[in-house]
């Protein structure tokens, strides 16, 4: 049976002062894994191939996090309800929305030819009565700029549908109102509608398209943490049904995206290309050799890389997350299957896999990545706190690899206030990268997260993400490349890692700042 809710928590907090109190050898990565951690100070690797002939080279931005303005969403609403948030407000970031001709001038000066953006639900149609039919027109208009001047700037648009955000009157966090967003079953036919409008309004400007970003995020942030709306914590149920929705939502939007983008905007013969952005991380168990944590980390990595791409690429739904689909109700669904033209990764960080004490599914491990050195994993960290871990993004790769379709990179980054751990971050993830591209994997594209300094959720600015340092203080938001960006446009003109970078970065300093990791 089920914990309670309160048990749950109990639990939890049990395990994770357990886990982050431990010290020596507890949680270790094998000495292998260590010494493989990135190539050791002033080492410098053999040289790694050329990437591939219309490799996408690319940055990444999202609407609620550079926009400012999108007063119709339930993020919105949680800004001013969110008890462990920054305080910080989205409309204070970087006004990409009215300055999106010199980020994208910026984008096109790192030789980057891709983007991906977003077109926010809620700023298109703001309330009930306008959707589906009468949408903000002066919206619609700045969307089709916005992705012309992406163009006229050599830049390939990849356009996401939903990253964490939901307009208000699917998702109201006001109790006489409330609705409930993705627990309703009735946001599966308002997404369809919604990619169908998307399809047929832009379709002649975009062919990539991403449907959802990180489901699982989304659902650890809203119904695990509490830190996202609508603030729920462990409430393992409603998560559960959340995951549920948005694997019929993807596939029925799959379908409309299909149906509606008849127009191929690059003439590469596919007017579609259709995915997720799913989150997908390096496991490690807390305790290596236990019977226990060993399972509970197969478990996490499970449910957090594979139970959706599982879901949407062979139509195996499993509905109540004992990791085999083999119970009544969860036969290959041909609905699902076969929904996902490539396999959007978004790598960032190692996490260690811990066993909460009692075999009671889905929630029978936790994850952790913060402060692993207290686990005695010697590994760099990010001012989050993020263990940097490029040999996991191999792993996630080959992962990845598994399911048989091309692979696109829809995030990759970290968080670096001074930009003195970015260089030679990008230098060993894209090696780790050119690595499997020559081994034979598909990888089509990457896209760094992120193009600038954003509104980074409940964490709010400290965390700095941004190949483009952003002046938040001054009145035109001053944009500022950071040596990040030299080093990304060096590796882009060479179409291949630069080794001989690694002399220049030999070693990752110790971050000056450490941010709040709220609900991360």
């Amino acid at each position: 049976m089920m914990k309670s809710p309160a048990t749950l928590v109990a639990t939890v907090a049990l395990a994770l002062t357990t886990a982050l109190g431990a010290c020596g050898d507890h949680g270790a990565l094998p000495d292998a894994a260590r010494a493989d951690a990135g190539f050791p100070d002033a080492t410098i690797p053999p040289p790694v191939g050329e990437f591939p002939a219309g490799f996408l080279w690319g940055t990444a931005i999202a609407p609620y996090q550079v926009e400012g303005g999108l007063h119709a969403s339930d993020w919105h609403q949680w800004e001013a309800r969110c008890e462990v948030c920054s305080g910080e407000h989205a409309d204070d970031g970087p006004d990409f929305w009215n300055r999106y001709e010199d980020d994208l001038a910026n984008a096109a000066a790192l030789h980057t030819g891709a983007l991906r953006l977003g077109i926010d639900w809620s700023r298109i149609f703001p309330t009930a009565a306008s959707f589906p039919a009468s949408p903000d027109l002066d919206a619609v208009r700045r969307y089709h700029d916005i992705l012309a001047a992406a163009r006229a700037h050599g830049l390939e648009p990849m356009v996401t549908l939903h990253h964490f955000v939901t307009p208000i009157w699917l998702h109201d966090l006001e109790p006489k109102t409330a609705k409930a967003g993705w627990e309703d079953p009735a946001i599966i036919d308002a997404f369809a509608v919604w990619a169908d409008f998307c399809a047929r309004e832009f379709g002649a400007e975009v062919d990539w398209w991403i449907t959802i970003n990180e489901p699982l995020a989304y659902v650890a942030g809203g119904y695990l943490s509490g830190a996202f709306p609508p603030g729920a914590g462990l409430d393992i149920d409603r998560g559960i049904l959340v995951v549920m929705n948005m694997i019929e939502a993807h596939a029925r939007a799959y379908d409309a995206l299909h149906a509606g983008d008849s127009v191929d905007a690059d003439a590469d013969g596919a007017p579609a290309l259709v995915s997720i952005a799913q989150h997908m991380s390096a496991f490690r168990p807390a305790t290596p050799g236990d019977e226990e944590s060993e399972r509970a980390t197969e478990m996490l990595r499970y449910l957090l890389n594979r139970i959706f791409l599982d879901a949407v690429v062979y139509g195996a739904l499993d509905r109540n997350f004992d990791m085999d689909t083999d119970d009544a109700g969860e036969q290959v669904d041909p609905m699902l299957a076969g929904r996902l033209d490539y396999v959007g990764v978004n790598y960032y960080r190692l996490l260690l896999g811990a066993y909460i004490g009692e075999n009671n599914y889905p929630l029978i491990g936790l994850p952790f990545g913060n402060d692993l050195h207290q686990q005695g994993v010697d590994l760099p960290s990010t001012d989050f706190g993020w263990p940097i871990y490029a040999p996991g993004f191999r792993e996630v790769l080959d992962e990845a690899a598994v399911y048989g379709l091309p692979i696109v990179i829809t995030e990759n980054g970290l968080a670096d206030g001074d930009d003195t751990l970015r260089p030679r971050f990008l230098l060993e993830h894209l090696y780790e990268l050119a690595r499997a591209i020559q081994d034979g994997l598909d990888i089509r594209g990457y896209y760094h997260w992120s193009l600038i300094d954003n509104f980074e959720w409940a964490s709010g600015y400290c965390p700095r993400f941004g190949l483009y340092h952003v002046d938040f203080e001054s009145a035109d938001r001053t944009r500022r490349a950071g040596e990040g960006a030299e080093v990304y446009r060096r590796i882009i003109d060479a179409n291949t890692v630069p080794v001989e970078l690694y002399g220049v970065y030999p070693r990752y300093p110790l971050p000056s700042t450490l941010c709040p990791r709220v609900g991360l």
